[in-house]
């Protein structure tokens, strides 16, 4: 339901995301996307494993954290909530988004519209939420709460090195595009054009 809705609205979410921020192109921003709507793994990785011997028998599933706080920016903001909403709730977690500023009323909007196709999906209320004036305060009550047991944080590195020393489990990305090794079986040419564009 999250893929479908969001596929649906990838060029206005785009727009909106253009409009509000200032930053970015939009057929890019409608190709990165389709590219989380697409991309972004769901329950199917999420696989249960016995093994057996001699010793006995072992069960292996992965467990929910529970609560999740994420931390989303500027930059691709709707993209990064569907991203998290996509692969968090397929694991049985729910999410409390803290938002960009620059980007609050595209989000609020994705939320919403999120939360209707969950609801119409047979889900329950409010599985993804978002703080309604997000500043760095809301940050640090976020990464300050006993209910919250992971940290997710996209954006620049001074966030993110904040996240990681808050004392909680946390996965961060940072600002701008991975180091890229060409090496001598690449395409020059393609390569190069590649990096450029991404």
């Amino acid at each position: 339901a999250i893929r479908k809705v969001s596929l649906e609205n990838a060029e206005d979410l785009a727009k909106r995301v253009r409009e509000e921020s200032n930053m970015g192109r939009y057929e890019d921003k409608i190709q990165k996307h389709l590219a989380v709507i697409n991309g972004t793994p769901g329950t199917e990785c999420l696989t249960t494993d016995a093994v057996s011997g001699d010793s006995g028998l072992m069960l292996e599933e992965y467990g929910p954290f529970g609560v999740i706080g994420a931390i989303t920016p500027v930059t691709n903001p709707t993209e990064t909530i569907i991203c998290n909403t996509i692969g968090m709730i397929a694991a049985g977690n729910t999410v409390v988004f803290n938002v960009h500023p620059g980007a609050k009323k595209t989000s609020a909007y994705c939320l919403q519209m999120l939360n209707k196709a969950i609801i119409e999906a047979g889900g329950p209320e409010n599985l993804i939420t978002m703080t309604r004036e997000p500043t760095m305060d809301t940050v640090h009550i976020l990464t300050e709460s006993p209910k919250i047991r992971l940290m997710v944080g996209t954006g620049g590195m001074p966030m993110v090195n904040s996240l990681l020393h808050s004392g909680k489990k946390t996965i961060g990305a940072g600002a701008g595009n991975p180091p890229v090794i060409v090496d001598s079986t690449a395409d020059i040419q393609l390569a190069a054009k590649e990096i450029y564009r991404g």
